[in-house]
């Protein structure tokens, strides 16, 4: 029966691993969110792992030669409990693509997306108005927010925030 197992990846080499696997005939899943990079004065939007380091794929073990995905190029080996891989829901994989919006899961807390107004409830800013301006990493966002007359960028951690109609 078909699975949804997790695959280990070598440092950085999360798309080499896609390549190789797909032209083994694997069906595979890297999630990847939007980040905005700043270099040498210049901001872009690109592309990251989501789970850096892992990926999934789809595949059953009973039929398929799960062994080769151990020595695929990019891959350090299945997630294993045993002498086997171990499955994990496919309701984990189908939560993460629900996020998605246009090949890149959404960062932002249930309800919330860029440019939405949002009070913070706790913390230093505690009861300020701001505009929700980048969803970083780590469960933390980027508002702007209007202190003593101009917008300051601050992180806040998105647990902090309700959005305001």
């Amino acid at each position: 029966m078909s699975g949804w197992f997790v695959v280990r990846t070598k440092s950085n080499a999360e798309d080499r691993a896609v390549w190789h696997l797909k032209n083994q005939g694997f069906d595979v899943y890297l999630p990847r969110y939007r980040k905005q990079v700043r270099h040498a004065r210049k901001t872009q939007t690109v592309l990251r792992p989501l789970f850096p380091g892992y990926m999934f794929v789809r595949m059953d073990p009973a039929r398929q030669r799960w062994q080769a995905v151990n020595g695929t190029v990019g891959v350090v080996s299945l997630v294993q409990f045993g002498d086997l891989p171990h499955p994990i829901s496919s309701e984990v994989v189908e939560a993460i693509r629900a996020r998605e919006e246009d090949g890149a899961v959404s960062l932002a807390p249930q309800g919330l997306q860029r440019g939405d107004r949002v009070r913070v409830r706790e913390g230093v800013f505690v009861d300020h108005m701001a505009l929700l301006e980048e969803v970083c990493d780590q469960k933390r966002v980027f508002l702007l927010l209007e202190l003593m007359g101009r917008k300051v960028r601050v992180k806040v951690q998105t647990e902090h925030l309700e959005k305001v109609s």
